[in-house]
């Protein structure tokens, strides 16, 4: 224990991967690395108050399943050992969302995971990955034609969910531990066949990629590093793109992508994708490339688990729809119109200022009746817009902005407490609002945006 303890805690304090009250599901298999991990959680409650939880998934695929998870469950209560369990139907589970086995498995057992830590407010899910799991792993994804979230994908901490405390730690380093302390653990047969993709690599890739360059683990760790930060930049830079330009969590204006780098494009697809779908399930690189092929070419598109439309600038799931609204705003302020995920804002100025475009108007304070009302526009709605010599029909106003029938009712309407409408948002202000020269203030300029989560 001496050995390898102090590196342990050292690096769970250094990266901050767990506090003091933390619960701690350990994703446990009885096989050798999750051994060393809930034993070294153990050893670290005595210094650190944590609550230690073994998350067991039976796969179900091996005729020693049973087996197995009678030895899981005597291990854990022999140690006095909080112990979960969980499985899934993987070869259907494979089938429906057209995965191999080997990945279904693994989603399987992050969705069961994760399904414990919802029930568990603040929980952390610690798996046993260890250095030569994180080789491994990085070959896969080479293998598959990963992006950088792919290479990064078994790095130390996941968005502070899911840690992974042994990475530090080579396979000869983890068993050395686990025989200096007669630790026993299951031995899964499955790891000395060579079926699945990792266990070629693990036998026959790794020892020869070692025999060239002692060092390679070492290697691939920190190259692993450099990846998750170059990754971590781009997640930033998409997740604020679409904090600025997607609406209700599925429709996005395609010049959001206008203007950005290759690199740029493909994380905003897979982020945007991923947001609409729940997951990445089947998406690879090939649906990405036909994702940014059809905003060039405004054709539909269909992917795993999910049909877009793309229609005059916008991208949106093909069963989207927006949700009737009728709402009033009482006053000067800021008010969320939440069924279209905007907020319409209203601020008294002394001073006049021409608007830049339709997004926003500006009106004299005393021509407003409080409270205002919100709305999608109705097929009767007309008005005379300002500098026009006649009324217009609100749809044909609308239609001819070019926003997608689908999404019209993102065009809010504006009517005055007597019923007189004022303004449509994307189109001019309604000429009975203008504000003629010479006229003064206050003035109350009125905006709509998009509503920051």
């Amino acid at each position: 224990m001496k050995l390898i303890f102090p590196a342990f805690k050292e690096n769970i304090e250094r990266n901050r991967l767990l506090c003091p009250g933390d619960t701690v599901l350990v994703g446990f298999s009885g096989g050798k690395d999750s051994v060393a991990l809930i034993t070294l959680l153990q050893e670290l409650q005595k210094s650190i108050p944590l609550t230690n939880i073994a998350a067991y998934f039976n796969h179900g695929l091996r005729a020693d399943a049973a087996a197995e998870e009678n030895w899981v469950r005597s291990f854990c209560a022999s140690r006095g050992i909080k112990l979960e369990t969980g499985g899934r139907d993987l070869r259907r589970f494979s089938r429906e969302n057209r995965l191999n086995l080997e990945h279904a498995a693994s989603l399987s057992r992050y969705d069961f995971f994760a399904a414990l830590a919802s029930r568990i407010p603040g929980a952390r899910v610690a798996t046993a990955h260890s250095r030569s799991d994180l080789s491994e792993t990085f070959f896969i994804k080479l293998f598959r034609g990963s992006g950088l979230q792919g290479l990064s994908a078994i790095f130390a901490s996941k968005e502070r969910k899911i840690i992974r405390p042994l990475l530090i730690f080579s396979e000869d380093e983890i068993r050395a531990f686990l025989e200096r302390n007669g630790l026993e653990f299951y031995q899964d047969s499955s790891n000395l066949q060579d079926d699945f993709l990792r266990n070629r690599i693990r036998h026959t890739l790794l020892p020869a990629v070692k025999a060239i360059e002692p060092d390679a683990e070492e290697r691939i760790f920190r190259t692993v590093q450099l990846i998750q930060d170059e990754f971590d930049y781009f997640q930033g830079v998409t997740r604020e793109l679409l904090s600025r330009y997607l609406v209700l969590d599925a429709a996005l204006p395609v010049k959001a992508f206008s203007g950005l780098h290759p690199a740029v494009s493909r994380h905003l697809a897979r982020e945007y994708l991923r947001r609409l779908k729940g997951n990445l399930l089947g998406v690879g690189f090939e649906h990405i490339a036909d994702f940014l092929q059809s905003l060039e070419t405004s054709r539909g598109l269909s992917l795993p688990g999910l049909n877009l439309k793309f229609s005059k600038g916008w991208i949106f799931p093909e069963k989207f729809r927006i949700a009737s609204y009728d709402q009033e705003v009482p006053a000067i302020g800021r008010w969320a119109v939440q069924a279209i995920g905007r907020t319409i804002a209203l601020k008294e100025t002394r001073r006049f200022r021409v608007p830049a475009d339709n997004s926003e108007v500006m009106v004299q304070a005393k021509s407003l009746r409080f409270p205002l009302r919100c709305r999608p526009a109705r097929s009767s709605d007309k008005y005379r817009k300002i500098h026009s010599p006649y009324n217009q029909n609100v749809f044909e106003m609308i239609r001819s902005s070019g926003v997608p029938a689908r999404l019209r009712g993102l065009c809010l309407l504006l009517q005055n407490g007597d019923g007189q409408i004022i303004w449509v948002y994307g189109s001019p202000l309604a000429a009975a609002f203008a504000v003629e020269d010479q006229a003064s203030g206050p003035f109350v300029r009125i905006a709509v945006t998009l509503e920051q989560k």
